[in-house]
């Protein structure tokens, strides 16, 4: 992309951010219905894992307060049928129950009052440890090692880990590989991973307390993402039980709310079968979310909900991808 087509890019996402640019080119550019955010981590100034900027955060809820309508999941279908407005509904999801919601993100929701839906993985609410995605990432960002070999992975061809690059796209490949495996066989092959990578693991606990859970209850409702993060394609019926059954049961025990919103782990369409919405439904769930990108319209299908990634950028950039023109920027 040219200078020049840059340039003019921004100007257009400049435009498009203010609130009279929202209000009518964004109004005619939007597809009707509701904006459902997906967010997953919330970093500060000490080294983590990705994710989204707390001031970046901070500055994307206040935008959203000044020029949407955040709402609450129990107004998502009524709101979805609703007709277009130049202030569309927002709902703010986030997946996994990642500690940094309630020490970054609540407090910044709470100062604009926006509410969020939460998706637990509720074995590593009940026992302090790292999904497992995130021990393949970190261990292939932290490992002393400069070149390895995984038998399992792209033919045993060595990984040259010369630089942050190359580390990601080991974590990347390995992440992407362990995703399309039944789930028993992926349990061994990220030990064997992590084992073979060393390095040590962060001291401080990733993911969220019950504690922690109930002190954001006035603005969160909680929802389910499995007791372990499996991919459910990945996983027999028996095993789709479990993971689902545990893990509405351990959020109802502790909040005293029976969840009945979901969203799959992963989250495309590979990741849920429609044995998985028998599951989910037979189980009191009646909206489910992917990570298919979308607005949530009329015609939504309420088991794999659409929506839209929320990004680390300033606030013109995250405007241009909460209106959905963000494919192929």
């Amino acid at each position: 992309m040219s200078v020049g087509t840059k340039a003019l890019k921004h100007a257009v996402k400049m435009v498009l951010a203010s609130p009279v640019g929202w209000r009518t080119v964004g109004s005619m550019l939007r597809q009707p219905g509701v904006i459902v955010l997906t967010y997953h981590r919330v970093v500060g100034d000490e080294p983590s894992l990705p994710g989204v900027s707390v001031a970046n955060f901070n500055e994307q809820m206040r935008w959203l307060r000044a020029n949407c309508d955040p709402i609450g999941p129990d107004d998502l279908m009524a709101r979805a049928r609703a007709p277009r407005s130049g202030r569309p509904a927002v709902l703010v999801t986030f997946d996994d129950g990642y500690r940094s919601y309630h020490d970054l993100a609540y407090p910044a929701l709470k100062q604009h009052g926006i509410p969020a839906l939460v998706f637990l993985v509720t074995g590593l609410v009940d026992e302090p440890g790292m999904l497992w995605t995130d021990r393949v990432q970190w261990a292939a960002l932290t490992t002393p090692l400069t070149s390895v070999s995984l038998p399992w992975l792209e033919g045993g061809t060595p990984f040259e880990l010369a630089d942050r690059h190359a580390r990601k796209a080991l974590s990347g490949a390995a992440r992407a590989f362990l995703k399309t495996i039944p789930d028993a066989l992926r349990v061994e092959r990220v030990e064997d991973l992590v084992g073979t990578l060393g390095g040590s693991p962060p001291r401080e606990r990733q993911m969220v307390t019950w504690d922690e859970v109930r002190r954001t209850m006035d603005l969160t409702t909680f929802g389910g993402h499995t007791h372990t993060h499996c991919i459910l394609s990945r996983v027999d019926r028996a095993g789709a039980t479990r993971e689902i059954g545990i893990c509405r049961d351990r959020i109802a025990a502790e909040t005293g709310k029976t969840p009945t919103y979901f969203a799959y782990p992963n989250g495309a369409s590979a990741d849920f079968t429609p044995e998985t919405r028998e599951v989910l439904q037979a189980h009191g769930f009646e909206i489910a979310f992917s990570t298919n990108q979308g607005i949530a319209g009329a015609d939504s299908d309420w088991m794999a909900v659409k929506r839209v990634p929320g990004i680390n950028d300033d606030v013109p950039s995250f405007v241009w991808q909460a209106a959905g023109l963000a494919s192929g920027s």
